[in-house]
């Protein structure tokens, strides 16, 4: 567990259905440039749109097709403890190399009541359980100290994906290694990968390595090769970048309008209540040529 783990977009039909060619010729792309593994059903991933039955074909279709390419992580949070139990075996079932749990979200529980929720979660699979912390939707930020007493307790308990602004919040996940040497942070706004790997973390699960995958690559090879210059490199045109997620709201829809005009040259759909935004598509254009980013050709 380690490296660039993009948060992949989930992109649809006309028919609010699963467009399979879309999401499969994004998967290429993303291996061909080099990530090290791909995270399916995140935030990101629209997870919280989708029934249980369609983030369960989804997962099942995406592993088939990759195929052992990558590492592939899927989220299978849910407000519902039966539900992601049942998500993440699921997952386990189907070759999955791990899953990534939210904290459940709407009301907000104690501590011992988090512990118990991602214990019964991790003791029913066998395949690695990263936790995911993003107080943003959650409305509750988890503690290093509840994530180094389940670290410690529970051995596929094997990190966290820390989507906090606060990098002294990443910092002091960082030190559960000096308990647990194996336990793996991943930072994932990208602004903060450059300074989280400074200080031991193991990678990014980050919105822009789903457009633009070269950058966040680069950045993490060239510092496990201690080529710092490329490195700094790197992070100064990942920090120009940040800026698309001041496009749009929810955030994700720039992210797929960037995936559509860079990667696919196609548009693919929305489904309600997300509707399609009259001047997003000139924005990110904008964006894109701002930053000289130009379609690769990968259509098919």
């Amino acid at each position: 567990m380690k490296g660039i783990i993009p948060p992949v977009v989930t992109l649809f039909n006309e028919k609010g259905e699963f467009d399979w060619e879309a999401n499969y010729l994004l998967a290429d792309y993303l291996i061909e440039r080099g990530v090290h593994g791909l995270l399916y059903m995140g935030s990101t991933g629209e997870f919280s749109t989708l029934t249980t039955e369609e983030r369960k074909n989804f997962a099942e279709r995406m592993i088939r097709y990759i195929d052992g390419r990558v590492p592939v992580l899927i989220g299978a949070g849910s407000t519902s403890l039966k539900e992601t139990i049942s998500l993440s075996q699921h997952a386990e079932s189907i070759g999955a190399s791990g899953v990534l749990v939210v904290n459940p979200f709407y009301w907000k529980y104690t501590e011992r009541q988090l512990y118990d929720y991602y214990i019964s979660v991790a003791q029913s699979i066998r395949i690695p359980l990263l936790i995911y912390n993003i107080p943003l939707l959650t409305g509750q930020d988890l503690s290093p100290d509840l994530v180094l007493r389940l670290a410690l307790d529970q051995e596929n308990i094997v990190g966290i994906k820390d989507t906090t602004e606060k990098l002294g919040h990443i910092r002091q996940l960082i030190r559960i290694k000096e308990q647990r040497k194996d336990f793996a942070v991943f930072a994932a706004f990208d602004d903060l990968l450059f300074p989280s790997l400074q200080m031991g973390a193991a990678g990014a699960i980050n919105g822009t390595a789903v457009f633009c995958p070269e950058l966040s690559v680069r950045l993490f090879e060239s510092f496990q090769s201690q080529q710092y210059e490329d490195a700094f490199r790197a992070n100064a045109s990942i920090l120009r970048l940040m800026e698309i997620y001041e496009l749009s709201q929810p955030l994700f829809l720039a992210i797929k309008e960037a995936v559509h005009q860079l990667i696919l040259g196609r548009q693919t759909a929305l489904r309600l209540p997300l509707k399609e935004c009259a001047d997003l598509k000139e924005r990110v254009h904008m964006f894109l040529n701002k930053h000289n980013l130009h379609i690769n050709k990968v259509r098919k």
